[in-house]
């Protein structure tokens, strides 16, 4: 793991501007990673099943798709070095890489979503 985090960080050093054009872009694009997940995959979801558990984990894994494309640089940057480092395929890595950002971001986007049902926001 601290090889992956050495790479991170060494990625966002080096590409410091791709770093600040991601967030710019997380910004502006809110209402797309945000709101297709709540608005169009919810009601799609609901309109096919009204097992609560099933919309939920629709809305959590489509918000954390659409919130790890942002990454995408980012971690294929890392996948190569770690590629070149360990002598395997860069694929490999930078599917995992993105497999990885796809299960955080869906966590954390389903964290936010249980905090704002219970505090009703």
């Amino acid at each position: 793991m601290n090889l992956y985090l050495h790479n991170y960080l060494d990625v966002f050093k080096r590409n410091f501007m791709l770093v600040v054009m991601a967030l710019v872009l997380l910004a502006v694009t809110f209402f797309i990673w945000a709101g297709v997940p709540f608005f169009i995959i919810g009601s799609l979801v609901a309109e096919l099943t009204s097992n609560f558990v099933i919309i939920y984990l629709c809305i959590s894994l489509s918000g954390g798709f659409l919130f790890s494309f942002y990454f995408v640089p980012f971690n294929l940057k890392v996948a190569e070095n770690i590629g070149n480092i360990k002598g395997d395929s860069v694929t490999i890595y930078f599917m995992y890489l993105q497999t990885l950002w796809i299960i955080v971001s869906s966590l954390i986007f389903g964290i936010v979503l249980i905090l704002m049902n219970v505090l009703q926001l």
